[in-house]
């Protein structure tokens, strides 16, 4: 039999207490549980769990990077989760993409999909019949039940609590009190239904490593029991998180703010398996510079674009960095050195994360990758660096003309640059293509004012100088080098 409530909610508030153990019958997932009183610098745990609904933007990558930095700071483990369970949303390689993308900025899980460890899997379609053993847990221990109520009474159910103005908004309870025989009734006639958790009318109290002590109101006295197992079998997040975060053995749970009104009704569930939940982290919104919501329908968010227009990892990292407060290195430190996943980890501490939303300054990114770039150069051997250059060539089906006259002059181009993708536009075509004879008499007759014989001399006398100046227009630089 799972544990009393009250030895629940005294594990929460981590009393000192022996050893406990998941004993269920039912769901023959038997789990010992360690003491409350975990050793946090070594028995760390977090997760990162995105949903493969679309691309990942960088509101996404800083939840992912304070998981992964909490976990470096304690010599813990970063999970990597896929939460796939609303499968209408599903969107095909859509986790493969950000796993690259994790990579590619240097954050590695230590378990999850495709990498393996010891509490998978980490893809929660694959761990449904996971869910509905435990959904069947609580229904046999009196804290869920099976609702058969039709979407049209739903909606009618809704609209009249719109009417009546109704202090408990959302589902009525109805299914609550069918009798056990009504219940193999309506199972025998096939009825499609869900499984809802009962609320209780239980006041919570926890802490918060961001926003400190937190308490909660009666959750029964403001909606109506929530659904945890969904009429295709998929568990809703509610009980998928619960049950997965005390299998995966997770000791913090760091979220997006928007999540943080969830967390009584979480603690309920965990009260209700008779675990000890995790310590919880919720982490303040990022808003645009004018003022909105972070949208991941904004290109200027998706990191894969920004990897593909050119924008180094590290310049990202920076960014980050600036907003939130919880890496604490100077501002001025990040912008003109930049930050590592080491450095950033070293300085990390979650609970100086400011708790008002944050303004994350996307103008900034193009600073911070110039300076990136310059210290890339300065610090690169000629031929790595060249290498890169070359890479972009060859994607964009250029021939390289003169990687030496880039080497030697990159740092007079840098500050008109945004990234290395700008050296294939514009100023710099040259560097890569060599002007047509027609081009040049074409580019020439543009000139007003000038003949052709007086400027081809004025351009020979003054080709070098082009190169370090910094107003002279295109039509110069692809004289200089065609001459």
């Amino acid at each position: 039999m799972h544990q009393k409530m009250s030895l629940a909610y005294s594990l929460y508030l981590r009393i000192p207490r022996r050893e406990i153990i998941d004993r269920c019958p039912k769901c023959n997932l038997s789990q010992l549980r360690g003491s409350t009183h975990r050793n946090y610098s070594s028995n760390v745990r977090v997760r990162f769990a995105p949903s493969p609904t679309g691309e990942l933007h960088l509101g996404g990558l800083r939840t992912a990077l304070y998981n992964y930095l909490f976990a470096r700071k304690h010599n813990g483990a970063f999970i990597l989760r896929c939460e796939d369970t609303d499968q209408t949303r599903f969107v095909p390689g859509a986790m493969e993409k950000l796993i690259d993308l994790l990579s590619w900025i240097g954050m590695k899980p230590d378990e999850g999909p495709s990498l393996g460890g010891h509490y998978g899997p980490y893809v929660q379609s694959e761990r449904v019949d996971i869910y509905k053993q435990k959904a069947d847990c609580l229904i046999g221990e009196g804290h869920a039940y099976r609702c058969f109520c039709t979407p049209q009474r739903l909606e009618l159910v809704k609209k009249d609590q719109i009417r009546s103005q109704a202090v408990v908004q959302g589902y009525d309870n109805h299914c609550r009190g069918l009798s056990k025989e009504k219940v193999e009734e309506k199972l025998s006639a096939n009825l499609p239904h869900v499984v809802r958790f009962k609320l209780n009318n239980d006041k919570h109290q926890w802490e918060d490593l961001v926003f400190g002590h937190m308490t909660s109101e009666d959750l029964s006295r403001q909606e109506g029991d929530p659904v945890i197992l969904k009429t295709d079998g998929f568990p809703t997040y509610h009980l998928a998180n619960v049950v997965d975060d005390h299998l995966m053995d997770i000791s913090h749970v760091l979220r997006g703010s928007e999540w943080q009104s969830s967390t009584p009704k979480h603690l309920q569930l965990f009260a209700a398996f008779g675990w000890a939940p995790p310590s919880y982290a919720h982490l303040p919104l990022l808003m645009n510079e004018d003022g909105g919501k972070l949208s991941k329908r904004q290109d200027s968010m998706r990191v894969e674009l920004l990897k593909e227009e050119g924008y180094q990892p590290q310049s990202i990292l920076s960014l980050l960095a600036l907003a939130g407060g919880a890496i604490t290195i100077n501002p001025n430190v990040v912008k003109e050195f930049g930050v590592t996943l080491e450095s950033a980890a070293e300085h990390f501490d979650i609970k100086k994360t400011r708790r008002e939303n944050t303004v994350l300054e996307i103008s900034k990114l193009s600073e911070l990758n110039q300076n990136c770039l310059k210290r890339i150069y300065q610090t690169a051997t000629k031929e790595d660096f060249c290498a890169k250059i070359s890479e972009i060539a060859t994607e964009k089906g250029y021939s390289i003309v003169s990687l030496d006259l880039l080497h030697t002059n990159f740092l007079q181009y840098c500050d008109r640059l945004d990234t290395l993708r700008d050296l294939f536009e514009g100023d710099f075509v040259y560097l890569w293509q060599r002007p047509s004879p027609n081009h040049v008499r074409q580019t020439l007759a543009n000139l007003k004012g000038v003949k052709v014989g007086e400027a081809l001399d004025l351009v020979q006398l003054l080709g070098k100088a082009v190169l370090n100046a910094q107003n002279f227009g295109k039509h110069f630089l692809l004289l200089v080098y065609y001459l």
